[in-house]
């Protein structure tokens, strides 16, 4: 131990997640069974996190399945990451029950290690492909949907908020019942289902070739407190936006409430529709079909609903229609909302592009289609 320590420091130092870790790329740490028995207690428990996680690679051979699970625990605990286990028989169950993300590989030892998994595959040959474009891809679609779903529920709650100040707080909501409870359910939803399932950000045969772009998602690079931020205050401009050009529109006409909360409910489902074309990286006909067949439903639906409906907001839609009023509220609402996430992110693409921006335009340069897999 005293000849580790000594071999290490000299290294160059920096400091993750509180504890004092030291780079190298020319050191390997390789422990058995007996001698990580006494490196698993209590007394040298970070002592033995501290040397490991200086090291490039550490191997711990002929352990049992709770010392596998005790390492993957001091990791996960001891530099607060996320830990993905690998496995194929019974004995790495425990490993991957510990970790975070658990893979199972079928093969002759069982499927043990399959039961107990998150993901399964048939045989280590996978696991690049898996990891490198699959694990990319899943981050990033899982990180834009989370963060999609935030931006347009707070838009339309602050919508109706703004409506609530000028209407002296007295609960009236000048959105149709109905239309408040499809917006989610049937307006906005299966755009971002697509996307969320479909969408892929890098090609896959540049993501094999630039293990790099593996950390876009291990350093969360899309879902993190800046980005959260910044997709708050873009709800909140857009609906400051929809509703202000709004009130502009109508302001000294006799307007009703329902048509009036028909143009605003237009404008908000278009823009969340549009905002999610802006962020969609990856277009095929099924994201065309699920975006603007959502907004054809929309229309048909306020259409026919109004010409059949009893109540208040009968004919309502077939007159916005056709009102120069409507038309203009919607479109210079949609213009202005979106100006600013399109002129920013133009600018940034363009003066200081992003690891993975600079890898989607180099994409057809330098890299041409060929498969994921190693050669055997």
């Amino acid at each position: 131990e005293w000849k580790i320590h000594w071999k290490l420091r000299p290294m160059p130092m920096v400091v993750i997640s509180g504890l004092e870790q030291k780079e190298s790329r020319h050191h390997a740490l390789v422990v058995d069974g007996l001698t990580l028995r006494f490196f698993l207690e209590d007394d040298f428990r970070l002592d033995f996190l501290r040397i490991a996680a200086r090291c490039r690679s550490v191997i711990c051979c002929r352990t049992t399945p709770l010392q596998k699970a005790g390492v993957v625990q001091l990791v996960r605990d001891g530099l607060r990451v996320m830990t993905l286990a690998v496995g194929d028989g019974a004995n790495d169950v425990s490993m991957i029950q510990m970790a975070n993300m658990g893979i199972g590989i079928a093969g002759v030892e069982g499927m043990q290690a399959v039961m107990a998994s998150d993901f399964a595959i048939g045989r280590f040959y996978f696991l690049l492909k898996l990891l490198l474009v699959h694990g990319h891809w899943c981050y990033d679609r899982i990180s834009r949907m989370i963060l999609y779903f935030y931006y347009k529920n707070a838009m339309f709650v602050l919508l109706i908020f703004w409506y609530q100040i000028y209407n002296g707080f007295s609960g009236s909501v000048a959105i149709e019942q109905l239309y408040l409870f499809l917006f989610n359910l049937v307006w906005t939803s299966v755009p971002i289902c697509v996307t969320a399932i479909a969408d892929q950000n890098i090609p896959k045969e540049v993501l094999c070739n630039n293990p790099e772009l593996y950390a876009h998602g291990r350093l969360d690079k899309v879902y993190n407190k800046k980005h959260f931020v910044l997709t708050m205050l873009d709800a909140f401009w857009q609906s400051l936006v929809v509703y202000f050009v709004c009130h502009w529109a109508y302001s000294d006409s006799d307007v009703g409430i329902f048509e009036y909360g028909t143009t605003m409910n237009t404008a908000c489902v278009l823009i969340v529709s549009l905002h999610l074309a802006i962020e969609t990286q990856y277009w095929t006909w099924i994201h065309h079909l699920a975006l603007w067949a959502s907004l054809a439903v929309y229309l048909l639906f306020g259409v026919a609903y109004n010409a059949i409906c009893c109540f208040p907001p009968y004919w309502t839609m077939e007159h916005a229609l056709g009102t120069v009023q409507f038309w203009a509220a919607v479109f210079l609402a949609t213009v202005i909302a979106l100006f600013p996430r399109v002129f920013f992110r133009s600018v940034k693409n363009t003066l200081r592009p992003s690891i993975t921006q600079r890898a989607r335009q180099t994409a057809s340069k330098e890299n041409g289609p060929g498969s994921c897999l190693p050669r055997r």
